[in-house]
């Protein structure tokens, strides 16, 4: 989405933008009659604590929580909130395992020039590690989504060095 920030949807007019607002009002909620969520104090709590026994909750810390809080909040503007976000909450897990693997980069604005940037992790983690995190992510903070594994993981993982090409090639 960066591309796109980036190179249109910063340009669009208060009209175009007032369209946009009134279609995704228009769409019915995703899960209107889902499960209701454990309580999201239950992970920062734990983590407070110092408990690290869920799998990937060492590796949040260790990685992540610098940026995205022990709440899970992240910072307005600068890193986003994990928790309820929809990237994580997607059934497929393609697009929160693919910024885990090769990073992210905030859109440069007119009103946001910095560009702030999230680091790659496909160096330093492995295949089960990456699984471990999402999966923590995708189920902290009152967040409901299914366990990711190491072969989605690899999967995605295989793809990294195309997928950097073509990201090469539109900044170009």
């Amino acid at each position: 989405m960066t591309y796109v920030v980036e190179h249109s949807t910063q340009y669009l007019s208060q009209a175009d933008l007032a369209a946009v607002a009134s279609y995704l009002k228009s769409l019915p909620a995703s899960a209107p009659d889902a499960p209701s969520a454990p309580s999201a104090d239950t992970t920062t709590a734990a983590l407070i604590r110092g408990d690290i026994s869920v799998p990937g909750s060492r590796l949040y810390m260790d990685n992540c929580s610098g940026c995205h809080r022990l709440d899970g909040k992240g910072y307005a503007k600068t890193f986003p909130s994990l928790a309820g976000n929809s990237a994580i909450l997607s059934d497929d897990p393609s697009s929160v395992i693919s910024i885990v693997l090769r990073g992210g980069k905030m859109a440069v604005t007119k009103e946001a020039v910095t560009g702030l940037a999230m680091p790659d992790f496909a160096w330093r983690l492995n295949d089960q590690q990456v699984a471990d995190l999402v999966t923590f992510i995708r189920n902290g903070w009152g967040n409901q989504a299914p366990a990711v594994t190491a072969d989605q993981v690899a999967k995605l993982r295989k793809d990294l060095p195309k997928a950097a090409e073509a990201d090469k090639e539109k900044s170009q």
